[in-house]
Parts: structure tokens; sequence; C-alpha cells
């Protein structure tokens, strides 16, 4: 007598999207245009960009830039960003640092993000480099902020 084929409960902590899989989609979603949909991020997503740092077939060198809130207190700049999905990446957060000098309590003074110092995010492997850009951004918007980074001289870097 042949046996039921036995069911199995699908249990979503058991499924892990690969490495590639997940940096494939975020490259797919920044070059699309998919990051630029105000209603699901806010504005700031306007002021972000993020891409492959040239044809690194292995998605881990990455390149951004976050546009501050402009005029007010930080003035017209531009910070670029260098980012690093290394091997553990998305169970591990990206290695992010800051190309030009900026005030931020979370970035350390070789220009490298410490999450665990940002007051808006918390890294999970569901996160997205995109996101953390955002979260940096709106970590530059508060005034007292802001002014400490237009005291920067504007050419400064790490």
């Amino acid at each position: 007598m042949a046996q039921a084929p036995q069911k199995h409960h699908y249990n979503p902590e058991e499924y892990r999207v690969p490495r590639n899989f997940k940096l494939l989609d975020e490259l797919e979603s920044a070059e699309k245009g998919y990051y630029t949909d105000a209603k699901k991020y806010g504005e700031d997503c306007h002021w972000i960009n993020l891409g492959l740092d040239g044809q690194d077939a292995t998605f881990t060198h990455w390149n951004a830039t976050i546009i501050p809130h402009q005029g007010g207190h930080i003035g017209d700049r531009i910070y670029t960003l260098k980012i690093t999905a290394g091997p553990g990446y998305p169970d591990d957060a990206p290695y992010i640092r800051f190309i030009q000098k900026v005030s931020l309590p979370c970035v350390d003074g070789s220009g490298v993000v410490m999450f665990h110092k940002m007051s808006n995010f918390q890294w999970h492997r569901e996160s997205s480099m995109f996101e953390v850009l955002l979260a940096l951004r709106k970590e530059m918007q508060p005034a007292p902020i802001a002014q400490a980074c237009a005291r920067i001289p504007q050419d400064s870097t790490y």
C-alpha cells in the first residue's frame, strides 16, 4: 500500500534569499528607479543615489551619494559614500564609509557608519543599503547636526 505524501509545514524562518540574489535585486531596484517611489520611501528618496562600483561581478563594492536638505544650515553639500557588502551580507550589515567629512554621532573619526549609534535605523537581514542611506539623510536633518556639518570645510575628506 502506498504511503500518502508527507505534508511539510513551511517555515519562513528557514528560507533565506542568497546574498547575490538580494544584491542583484538591490542593483535592479536602483537602476530601474524603484527607489524613487516617494509614496513608499518619502521625499528623501529623490536625494539619494546608489549603484555598483564599476563592473563588480561579486556585487561587493558600491557607490552612493546623499544630497542633504539643501540651503538652511547645511549649505549646498553632496556626500559620497563607499559601501562594501561583505560575504555575510545581508545577515551582516554593509560597511559604509563617507568620503567627505561629516559631523554625525553615528559616524566615527574615519568616516565609517556605526549602525548601533543610528537613532532611526536598525539593520536586519531584510534591510537594504538604500534604506540605510535614507536613514543617514534623516540623521543629517536636525539643525544642530546640519550646522556642525556646515562648519567642516566643504572639501574636507577622511
